[in-house]
């Protein structure tokens, strides 16, 4: 029913006065349509969900794959620069795998202090503190 037809007073119905019935049907068809309208905007918002968490599936098995792409050809670089230096590629591979196990450390050190930052060690001492004033 479009609002012009809602607008035309239903037989039978006094002038002036809204009829109970049409009301009423209005209510329910407004509230279908309103039913309808969310139920289309959350489907399609799953079908976007669903083609969004597809393409970061594909992403996280992607990027470490570039991710070790990209650091192999780095290395190799770096290979090919310090053997021109130094004219000898047994120094230069020696030299990037060294360089590559003190990242590699440095890597692992730092995943400790964000693993041990996890924990909130600040707050829990200041709330150690705070309970030791209390008792």
């Amino acid at each position: 029913m479009t609002p012009a037809e809602r607008a035309i007073p239903q037989p039978g119905a006094a002038p002036g006065l809204p009829d109970a019935t049409a009301s009423l049907a209005n209510l329910a068809i407004d509230t279908t349509d309103y039913v309808r309208a969310w139920s289309a905007l959350f489907a399609s918002e799953a079908r976007v969900a669903g083609i969004s968490m597809v393409r970061l599936a594909v992403g996280a098995i992607v990027a470490p794959a570039v991710a070790l792409v990209v650091c192999i050809s780095l290395d190799a670089l770096l290979a090919t620069l310090l053997e021109k230096w130094w004219g000898d590629w047994a120094a230069s591979a020696g030299a990037v795998v060294v360089f590559n196990v003190i990242c590699f450390v440095g890597l692992l050190f730092a995943m400790r202090r964000w693993w041990r930052n996890l924990s909130l060690p600040r707050s829990r001492n200041a709330l150690g503190h705070l309970l030791e004033r209390l008792a």
